[in-house]
């Protein structure tokens, strides 16, 4: 007899092999499935085997962190590994605060922990607090001033209002925030206390290492529907209230990215007025992490345990715990110009070509960094630095298979390119695979018969002018070595190596170029008279892509610096370390050409 095997998700599919399990009993050998009532039995067993099949899958893969779709299942997986996802950030800004109050005695005057600072952005009202208390000095015959205000977007929890708390089957005090906008980041928490006062406060820790019995610590896990949990000791391992003690949590209500850009702010205060200066606009407002990160960052969390050995250990830390690094390189201190023994450089990218830290976030990094970094290494925040590829794009097309001109091909295939740079460059670490742009522009249009790309890599150099330097460009990758340079032969049929950019020395338009010998020369810009200008200005190492200048004097340049091209014997490209790659709209060259042919 034969055997019912329902192994399909599909419905028909299902049904399907409910029918040929049927016509293959003799009870319904000859049967009509359907032209009768059974044909609804069958749609009715198809449909409730295909619902269990499904749920059964489902529950399946939420099982595993990945395969789990549900955010409540990987934050379930998350907390296993000892990973807290990250919740919302408040925006930061950074203010001046002048008050002027005519009754003001003494030196000074004290601005309170969690002071409201308002705000109308994007037509709507936020509010700012500060984290700490701060003192405006007296500058001036009733003036007082406090420089460097820390203020954060969003509402502290009123009053210290009480939050549910529970004792868990393991003994453990538990408290449940009530809000799935809290910023984990400002939560305090006090036992047994009055709201305006700082007695017996409670520290967070991440780890049991170092925490004895007595010590007033709490810890924060992730909870469902985006929720947290804040839970004690256990009288082992950190000291533990009593269940009906008063427990006091205070915390920041977030609007997360909403609060990003505020730049106008006031404080009203009961003493005087008060004029309230912007050093720093808000940012660093972040959303809650999105699943896929959790995804990624959880099991690398367990594999690093909070301690960072490698470079990648810096790496993965700063990039899951900082929500406005958009990328991140970390490599040795023997790499940097000079060398720095004993230091891990790290360079940090916060998009929008802002390739350097503020003094505030640098120090902030570097504070998060300090315990878990070994004592014999040091970090150091190195500015971002750039590699750029001028790309030529040659296309053939047909131009009977399209209604477009030729400016709307040209613009589709820059938006190409440029959605091709934002997915998979404008990273540390990156490649610019030749075939894959090729391929994205071939899909645009049925009428593009064939694409043909190089990218020349180059690095962008802004000296100081007038000045005599000596700097290095690293390529790291082999260059096309070409046949040594003969003045005989002429300058227009010399393919180089390396090539700049064209700069004024003395009064004279030059630019870069290498021998073929491994000399790097000054070479007139002047198509009627070139000539060698100094013969020997620096050196380049074919094999490494390494260039070396020795007293290079520049007294003008136009753009933002002097392009430093190379040609490398590989198409893809990848940016050397510490540098992020990308294709600027500028260096792209588009030539299109028609053609009848419609062979790909």
């Amino acid at each position: 007899m034969a055997k019912l095997n329902i192994s399909e998700l599909d419905f028909d599919a299902v049904k399907t092999q409910f029918k040929q399990y049927l016509q293959s009993q003799t009870q319904f050998k000859d049967y009509n499935f359907e032209g009768s009532n059974m044909s609804v039995l069958l749609d009715v067993l198809s449909y409730n085997t295909y619902q269990n099949n499904f749920y059964t899958n489902m529950a399946v893969n939420e099982m595993f962190l990945d395969s789990a779709v549900l955010r409540n299942s990987i934050v379930s997986h998350a907390k296993e590994l000892n990973y807290l996802p990250r919740s919302r950030r408040s925006a930061k800004a950074i203010v001046k605060v002048t008050i002027t109050d005519e009754n003001a005695e003494g030196q000074s005057i004290t601005i309170p922990q969690y002071s409201p600072f308002t705000t109308i952005y994007n037509g709507e009202n936020f509010e700012f607090v500060t984290n700490q208390t701060y003192v405006a000095k007296k500058t001036a015959p009733q003036t007082f001033v406090a420089e460097n205000v820390e203020i954060f977007e969003g509402q502290m929890l009123a009053s210290f209002e009480r939050e549910g708390f529970f004792v868990d089957d393991d003994g453990i005090l538990r408290v449940t925030l009530s809000n799935e906008n809290a910023d984990t980041e400002s939560i305090s928490v006090f036992v047994d206390a009055e709201a305006t006062e700082n007695e017996n406060v409670f520290l967070r820790k991440n780890d049991i290492f170092g925490v004895g019995p007595t010590d007033k610590v709490f810890y924060i896990e992730p909870y469902i529907d985006g929720r947290y949990t804040i839970y004690f000791g256990n009288n082992i391992f950190g000291f533990q209230p009593e269940e009906f003690e008063d427990i006091r949590v205070r915390y920041r209500i977030t609007s997360g990215t909403e609060g990003n850009g505020a730049f106008s702010f006031s404080l009203p205060t009961t003493y005087g007025s008060a004029v309230v200066e912007t050093i720093q606009a808000a940012s660093n407002g972040a959303e809650r992490e999105s699943m896929e990160s959790i995804r990624y960052f959880a099991p690398k969390s367990l594999q690093i345990q909070e301690r960072a050995v490698t470079t990648s250990d810096y790496e993965i830390l700063l990039k899951s715990n900082f929500p406005e690094i958009q990328s991140v390189a970390a490599y040795g201190g023997e790499d940097l110009e000079p060398p720095q023994f004993g230091k891990v450089a790290i360079s940090v990218y916060l998009g929008q070509n802002q390739t350097s830290l503020s003094t505030t976030l640098s120090n902030t990094y570097i504070d998060y960094l300090k315990d878990r970094s070994p004592l014999a290494i040091e970090p150091v925040f190195v500015p971002s630095k750039f590699i750029y590829g001028c790309t030529t794009v040659d296309v053939t097309y047909n131009p009977k298979l399209t209604s477009k001109s030729e400016g709307d091909l040209d613009v589709l295939i820059r938006d190409a390119i440029k959605l091709y740079s934002d997915t998979y460059l404008d990273d540390f670490n990156t490649f610019a695979r030749i075939s894959k742009i090729a391929t994205s522009i071939d899909a645009l249009e049925t009428s593009i018969i064939g694409t043909s790309i190089s990218i020349m890599p180059y690095i962008e150099y802004s000296p100081a002018l007038g000045i005599a330097l000596n700097p290095s460009f690293k390529f790291e990758a082999a260059l096309v070595k070409p046949y040594p340079f003969d003045t005989a032969d002429g300058f227009n049929d010399y393919k180089p190596a390396i090539k700049s950019g064209v700069y004024t020395l003395n009064g004279t338009d030059v630019y870069l170029q290498d021998d073929g010998r491994g000399n790097i020369q000054v070479i007139a810009n002047d198509i009627a008279n070139p000539k060698v200008i100094k013969p020997i200005v620096g050196s380049v190492n074919y094999k490494t892509g390494e260039v070396n200048l020795v007293g290079f004097i520049a007294n003008s340049y136009i753009g933002a610096g002097i392009k430093i091209m190379a040609n490398t014997i590989a198409n893809d490209i990848k940016a050397p370390a510490g540098r992020i790659f990308g294709i600027k709209n500028s260096d792209v060259t588009i030539k299109l050409t028609g053609s009848q042919t419609n062979a790909r």
